[in-house]
């Protein structure tokens, strides 16, 4: 006795509905990921340049130039080690402060051993605006607003 063999039902447009749904799941968390290392790469370039900066603005004899033409040039470092990273709404703040980062005076006023705080801060655009699961707190819709500090030692002066 031969027995009949059970066909089996195709149902390709089964698949294809699992297959779009399972696609949209991993290109929306592939896209996340992707966007959330753009934030941190971004994060780590400011922090980068705000060191350079700081340490300029540390070593910096301000007896040679006055107050004005030291903190461009030490504004100017900053933004060259951006590397040409695109923030809007960009802000620099050089000044004196205390270990915790209250401000105490003006930088160029800093005595040799006191600190001094360079902060940046911008809006960085996200690639993904459909795909946006990062909190959106820039001013411009779709970025996100990043700030770093960076605590220096005079070594000048």
């Amino acid at each position: 006795m031969i027995l009949a063999r059970k066909r089996s039902a195709r149902r390709p447009a089964k698949t294809m509905v699992e297959m779009a749904f399972i696609a949209l799941i991993c290109f929306t968390f592939m896209f996340a990921l992707f966007e959330f290392g753009r934030i941190i790469f971004m994060r780590q370039v400011m922090t980068n340049a705000a060191r350079a900066g700081g340490r300029m603005a540390g070593v910096i004899p301000i007896t040679y130039t006055d107050p004005a033409t030291a903190t461009q040039m030490v504004k100017d470092e900053i933004t060259r080690n951006l590397a040409g990273q695109s923030l809007s709404n960009l802000n620099i703040s050089i000044y004196e402060s205390d270990a915790t980062g209250t401000s105490t005076g003006v930088w160029t006023d800093a005595p040799f051993g006191q600190t001094i705080l360079v902060k940046v801060e911008g809006d960085y655009g996200n690639l993904f605006p459909t795909f946006n699961f990062l909190p959106t707190s820039g001013a411009t819709p779709n970025s996100t607003h990043l700030s770093v500090s960076v605590l220096m030692r005079v070594e000048a002066n």
